[in-house]
């Protein structure tokens, strides 16, 4: 059965059955969409969805309810979509088990409690979804992710301000899909001290933005503007100050409680026990700020014809002339109204993404790798794009195959409804919330002030490195910020490391140095891995943390599966990346074959998260699979291009470059870790024997056109001694005719006079 059909059972079967949304949501999720290509259904196929659900919704309504079955919940198509203010959410039809507990709804924001965000988050959402202030927008995009939260709540533009690019940046960087948006008009207050006369204010703090928003409120009461964090961050530095307290911030130089108000929302008042004696200062009534709830599932199977919809999608021009043009035409032509379009640098991952694909591509068409890197311009841009139609639309679906045959890179961030509407999971978790606290009083501090990854990432780990090579060198810079390190070596390497700020144990002392050791690294060339794992007490490691970082992992896991005791976690790790290389974007392979504290390995995989690699949990098999040949050529190539074979030039191609920065990277490495790749690898010899025919190849090739190109020349060479012979011919046998046409001249002549004497 193709996908299209089995698409259309499951979303008929989900309706008659009674299916539960959420259930039905992630099933529909894996067919209907993935994190960058939706699948594109055929022509004419969403009228058949359509159709087939109106007709299972009239044969569920006409037939009557069973009383031993539960009444299935309401799908999105029966549900009109509504608009909740204030936490009041309609709920006309649902009914919800009054011995059944709600689950509980975590949603994060970025900023301080009580700020503009959080009171965005109470309006779309209700006064019962716990809030999770976090420092920054990176974290709230990190906490859904690792789903420790549900939902997270960002900022994406605002009417004066314009744009917010590090959400834009971010939506790429993270897997997370749209799923409501929200416009949320920016009410500034003016809070102070309880009791406390106007008069007596001579400073207002706030962030720069909101002070710049109440310019003309100030001048007009002489009041001086200080620049602080945080809008809500401020308030809570009045209300610490009033109470003695600290936590890190104080208010600026001359401000205290008596004379300093500060400017944020009505909730941040409420939040820090303030009294707002005005609301509404800023100067321009129309500031709103546009809000996205971001979750791990989109709604786009929720959406109908009477839910008006968006859907917002990133995607890459071709650098020709009218490509822009020509991609928005895909939607014009389709009368697909088009409601934001902006765009933003390119990111490094994005664009070695771009680079990667492309190159494959032209090699697939039989073309050289360079040939798409010499088009790349130095400056790229991806164009972010968000237009008043549902994914699912026949339209939309026409004009996103004809948008992915111009663009390199066409992704989908998600459908959803507009105007503040919800649909799906989040609006029928958010009904049985409120439902549940009906004429319950509200709690004035339903938010988490921590997450569990707050104390991994908090957390010290002391780390060490059994063989403290060029690489294990490497990933101690990278480490040694937050966590206490040390290194045993069978080399005195006490110079290296403390220089990376490493203690340096020698192999005689390896006792002492796994005695307090929370996580074990073996950097050693994979042959000498069973060795070394033999000269280790490894009843020492039991309950540490051993991570392999072999560029090969089915032999390493193998091993440590073998000698390890039981009770000691293992994990194989190949983070890919060579010393001096950037770690933003590249790609960190790793499996947990054996682990007991997930918090321990949490907190290891964290280190790299941090530095934005990309992380991929993948089985040791798969990896040597996808690597093992790939990593054993390059460095094969490598080593087969000396420096004798590439001098050094000042003028030189990128393709040069490239070789000779293989080459660097390659040899620096050890012979003892090439010669593990090959031992390893089954299908070494076979590739060695691949490259020898290939080079023997290009030798008779080369001995081929060498034969012809002489042959050549000497067949040239023949043709014009045989020319020049057939023109010496020819011009004897001119200069003979010549000759005899004189001599029969002459010869007339002397006959000529003894004739006239006759006469």
């Amino acid at each position: 059965m193709s996908n299209f059909s089995l698409v259309i059972l499951m979303m008929v079967a989900s309706i008659i059955s009674g299916v539960s949304s959420e259930s039905s949501s992630s099933s529909f999720s894996r067919y209907f969409k993935s994190s960058n290509n939706p699948i594109l259904l055929p022509k004419g196929s969403l009228r058949d969805i359509r159709s087939a659900i109106e007709s299972a919704q009239q044969s569920t309504s006409s037939s009557p309810p069973s009383l031993s079955t539960p009444s299935p919940p309401l799908t999105s198509s029966q549900t009109t979509a509504f608009r909740p203010r204030g936490g009041a959410i309609s709920t006309n039809s649902i009914d919800t088990p009054s011995s059944k507990k709600p689950k509980p709804i975590r949603v994060t924001f970025q900023g301080e409690a009580g700020a503009y965000s959080e009171k965005s988050l109470r309006e779309l959402l209700g006064p019962n979804v716990i809030a999770v202030p976090r420092p920054n927008f990176e974290s709230c995009y990190r906490a859904v992710a690792s789903k420790e939260c549900d939902y997270a709540i960002v900022p994406i533009e605002n009417s004066l301000g314009g744009s917010i690019h590090e959400n834009y940046d971010l939506m790429l960087r993270y897997d997370l899909t749209i799923v409501a948006e929200h416009d949320f008009r920016v009410r500034h207050c003016f809070l102070t001290k309880p009791g406390l006369d106007v008069k007596k204010i001579k400073y207002a703090i706030s962030h720069p933005q909101a002070l710049s928003q109440c310019d003309n409120y100030l001048r007009a009461r002489g009041i001086e503007p200080r620049a602080t964090y945080d809008t809500a961050g401020s308030a809570k530095m009045i209300s610490k100050s009033i109470k003695g307290e600290s936590f890190g911030m104080s208010l600026p130089e001359g401000c205290t409680p008596e004379n300093t108000c500060a400017i944020a929302s009505n909730l941040a008042g409420e939040t820090y026990g303030l009294e707002c004696k005005e609301e509404g200062i800023e100067d321009d009534d129309s500031n709103f700020t546009r809000f996205l709830l971001l979750g791990r599932s989109g709604v786009v199977q929720y959406l109908n014809k009477k839910i008006p919809s968006k859907t917002s999608l990133v995607f890459t021009a071709p650098n020709s002339a009218g490509a822009l043009y020509k991609s928005l035409a895909c939607f014009s032509l389709r009368d697909i109204d088009m409601s934001k379009i902006e765009s933003r640098p390119m990111s490094a991952a994005l664009l070695n993404y771009l680079r990667f694909r492309n190159t494959v591509t032209q090699l697939k068409v039989g073309h050289t790798a360079s040939t798409y890197t010499k088009e790349l311009p130095r400056f790229r841009y991806c164009f972010y794009l968000d237009i008043l139609s549902s994914e699912m639309d026949e339209g939309v679906q026409n004009a996103f195959h004809h948008l992915r045959e111009q663009s390199d890179y066409c992704r989908v961030l998600g459908s959803y409804p507009a105007k503040s509407r919800l649909v799906g999971p989040v609006a029928e978790a958010v009904e049985a919330l409120n439902a549940a606290n009906a004429g319950k009083k509200h709690a004035t501090d339903l938010r988490l002030k921590s997450l569990p990854s707050d104390d991994e990432e908090a957390r010290q780990l002391n780390i060490g490195f059994i063989g403290y090579g060029a690489f294990g060198q490497y990933l101690s810079k990278n480490m040694s910020l937050q966590h206490k390190l040390r290194c045993v070596d069978p080399l005195d390497k006490s110079k290296e490391a403390n220089k990376n700020n490493v203690e340096y144990f020698p192999t005689f002392e390896m006792s002492k140095f796994l005695r307090g050791l929370d996580v074990v690294i073996i950097a050693v060339p994979m042959v000498e891995l069973e060795e070394t794992m033999e000269s280790i007490p490894l009843e020492k490691l039991r309950n540490k943390l051993v991570v392999e970082v072999c560029p090969l992992n089915v032999y390493p896991k193998t091993v440590l599966s073998r000698m390890l005791p039981p009770d000691a976690d293992i994990m194989c790790c190949n983070p890919m990346f060579g010393p001096e290389s950037p770690l933003d974007g590249v790609p960190v392979v790793y499996e947990k074959v054996r682990i007991r504290d997930t918090s321990r390995a949490d907190c290891f995989l964290s280190i790299f998260e941090r530095a934005r690699c990309q992380m991929v949990e993948m089985a040791a098999e798969d990896h040597d699979a996808y690597v093992a040949d790939a990593e054993f050529v390059t460095h094969l190539t490598g080593r087969l291009l000396d420096r004798k074979l590439l001098p050094v030039s000042p003028v030189s191609s990128k393709e040069y470059a490239a070789l000779c920065d293989v080459a660097d990277r390659t040899t620096n490495d050890t012979f003892d870790m090439f010669y593990g790749m090959f031992k390893y690898n089954d299908r070494a010899k076979e590739l060695l024997n691949t490259m020898r025919a290939n080079l023997a190849n290009v030798e008779r090739k080369l001995a081929a056109r060498e034969a012809y190109l002489e042959a050549s020349a000497e067949m040239k060479n023949t043709d014009r001694q045989k020319l020049l012979s057939e023109c010496r011919m020819l011009l004897r046998e001119m200069a003979k005719s010549n000759n005899d046409s004189e001599e029969k001249s002459s010869s007339m002549e002397e006959k000529s006079p003894s004739i006239e004497k006759k006469d």
